[in-house]
């Protein structure tokens, strides 16, 4: 089945290397993960990497647009091909 399905995991924002004083972490635009699976992604691959603190992007930053490129690639869809 993951031959024809792309499973997409992520969330809407990365989440701060630190414990804010409320014992939590707060929304992070600057560095967040997904996890990709089937529809013809090479797996085992990790692609990107924050410095040791999770605060920036160190090496091969990879952007919203890169991950929507990679989607659309997938599942065969023309990405600049107004519908």
């Amino acid at each position: 089945m993951l031959d024809k399905t792309l499973v997409v995991w992520t969330g809407e924002f990365g989440r701060t290397p630190r414990i804010n004083p409320r014992a939590g972490r707060d929304h992070y635009p600057r560095a967040f993960n997904v996890a990709l699976a089937g529809g013809g992604v090479k797996g085992g691959q990790v692609i990107g990497q924050t410095d040791s603190g999770g605060e920036s992007v160190q090496d091969r930053p990879v952007g919203i647009s890169d991950l929507f490129q990679t989607i659309c690639h997938s599942l065969h869809i023309n990405p600049k091909r107004k519908t």
